[in-house]
């Protein structure tokens, strides 16, 4: 199952076939789901959570915790949290249209869940590859931030 949950109002235009869109990914990946919950947030809320629960002192757009203990069984379970603030401050800072870039970090943070790594060259280039091949199948899906 896949959830969203909105500490932070942001506005999504074809909302389920989003969720048809990031399963389709998720297969292509040879994964399947058992629980993924995407928490939209703002910038206080997920420095909160990087504070205490990773020990950094800075904000970042996102963050993913992979709950499945069990690597080896291709199974999808864990919390995305992704700072809606942080999103659309990097949509400026890259000159980028705000809903690409928040479908870039909801593939991004999915390809973290699914154990891929950006902690290298190699790793960082291999990850952009697959957003870029993977933001095409969320080509028909808006996202427009709110100021509040």
């Amino acid at each position: 199952m896949i959830n969203f949950f909105f500490l932070k109002r942001i506005k999504f235009y074809k909302y389920k076939y989003l969720k048809k869109e990031i399963k389709k990914i998720i297969k292509l990946e040879q994964y399947k789901i058992y629980n993924i919950n995407y928490i939209f947030c703002n910038n206080k809320y997920l420095l909160y959570i990087n504070k205490n629960f990773l020990k950094r002192q800075y904000y970042t757009d996102t963050i993913t915790f992979n709950y499945n203990k069990n690597y080896n069984k291709n199974i999808l379970y864990g919390d995305i949290f992704i700072s809606v603030d942080q999103v659309y401050k990097n949509s400026i800072i890259w000159k980028v249209n705000y809903s690409i870039e928040m479908k870039r970090v909801i593939i991004h943070s999915l390809l973290h869940l699914i154990g891929y790594n950006d902690n290298n060259f190699i790793n960082k280039n291999i990850m952009k590859n697959k957003e870029n091949f993977y933001i095409n199948f969320l080509n028909k899906i808006k996202i427009k931030y709110e100021k509040i």
